[in-house]
């Protein structure tokens, strides 16, 4: 009876860390992917601030008859792409990042806020969301200088995220993808983004999680020492 106890009591625990897991993008690091020309590769966002403005806001999406933008969008490189356009029928995509920038004067660098993936279906609903892990809001990077068309950097999904993303897909392999993003610091531009498939990072459990988990099985194991303990005295009398 103590074990099946205490094997009710980690299937609860582990449940509760299941549903408590977050579902973000998450910064992988510099790119090695170095296409050539905005036009090659499958540009998703180009985003620029206006004037002397140096915060880009903006982003797109698709509303089930046609793709609409907001805010430093720019309509000419901005465009939703559907999953087979990209190649991606799973979860693991690589978001790739590309920073233009002036040269020199500490201003080819940028601060990445925030940067959000959806996937809508053909009515335009939003069916997958994730945003930028809070942990790697406001990261500063600096351009690599690989020019327009290129990647800089790489972002892409945590595991439960990609798992998320794999479920959508495979109830509708034909969803489409907007990105929308907040930089600053940003004295040039356009900044672009584009969607590919990839391999995800490996999964990092919650402290919290962890915590909780490891706090549960302590808890329930000191429990039947308890009972045993009691048992064992009551049989000694």
């Amino acid at each position: 009876m103590t074990k099946l106890a205490l094997c009710f009591g980690v299937l609860i625990l582990l449940g509760l860390t299941g549903t408590s897991a977050r579902a973000d993008i998450v910064f992988v690091g510099p790119s090695t992917d170095h296409p050539t020309g905005v036009g090659v590769v499958p540009t998703i966002l180009s985003i620029q601030s206006p004037g002397s403005n140096t915060h880009e806001v903006g982003g797109v999406g698709y509303n089930g008859h046609a793709d609409f933008t907001t805010g430093d969008a720019i309509r000419g490189n901005t465009q939703t792409r559907s999953a087979s356009e990209l190649g991606i029928s799973g979860g693991n995509v690589a978001l790739h990042f590309n920073i233009n920038e002036p040269i020199g004067g500490g201003r080819s660098t940028v601060v990445v806020n925030n940067i959000t993936l959806n996937a809508y279906d053909s009515s335009g609903h939003v069916v997958f969301t994730a945003s930028l892990a809070p942990a790697n809001r406001g990261i500063t990077l600096t351009m690599l200088g690989n020019g327009q068309g290129t990647a800089d950097y790489i972002f892409s999904l945590d595991a439960a995220s990609a798992a998320q993303l794999s479920a959508a897909l495979a109830a509708n392999p034909n969803l489409r993808f907007g990105i929308s993003a907040d930089i600053s610091q940003a004295q040039g531009g356009p900044e672009h983004f584009y969607l590919g498939a990839g391999a995800g990072p490996t999964a990092v459990p919650e402290p919290a999680s962890m915590l909780l988990l490891g706090s549960g099985l302590a808890g329930l194991a000191a429990a039947a020492r308890k009972r045993r303990k009691a048992n064992k005295e009551s049989s000694e009398q």
